[in-house]
């Protein structure tokens, strides 16, 4: 599916729906070529348009050992706390995005410290994956988008480690 989010400057998403619940769709992302990029949550209130992906990259998608990709089970996708605990249980990185916040796309990735009803409090890395050193609080109704296990967190991981010095 090719997935149009509001506002107008949200990327687009490509990829397989998995599940849907009522505040958020997860999706198995797909990038260049066709191969599964990960995991990407969005917020299913942010959705303008859906419509069938007929590309290559869809096509080879279903020839891969992932086919067909599945959610993992029991995560919560009816309330954005319960999806970033479940999401973090699986991966050590998560990435989220707000992008209502500065009238662009702006992405932070890091370890879950702690999630409460209102907040996500995320132990960041740093563009030069280094830690930041304490963590760093979100509104969870401000999140729009949250990914894990793409390439760019698996390689990002793997320099700064899983995890901050404590």
């Amino acid at each position: 599916m090719r997935i149009k989010r509001s506002p107008r400057n949200a990327d687009r998403v490509d990829g397989i729906v998995v599940a849907v619940g009522s505040q958020w769709a997860l999706i198995a992302r797909t990038g260049d070529g066709g191969f599964f990029e990960g995991s990407v949550a969005i917020r299913v209130k942010d959705v303008v348009k859906v419509r069938k992906d007929s590309s290559f990259q869809e096509r080879f998608a279903r020839t891969q050992a992932e086919w067909p990709p599945t959610a993992p089970p029991g995560l919560d996708l009816d309330t954005t706390a319960g999806l970033l605990r479940g999401m973090s249980a699986i991966s050590p990185l998560l990435g989220i995005e707000q992008e209502r916040r500065f009238r662009s796309q702006m992405a932070w990735i890091g370890v879950v410290a702690q999630v409460t009803e209102r907040w996500l409090w995320l132990h960041e890395v740093r563009p030069d994956a280094t830690w930041h050193k304490r963590p760093r609080g979100y509104k969870l109704r401000r999140i729009t988008k949250v990914f894990m296990s793409d390439r760019y967190l698996t390689a990002l991981a793997a320099i700064a480690g899983t995890g901050p010095a404590r």
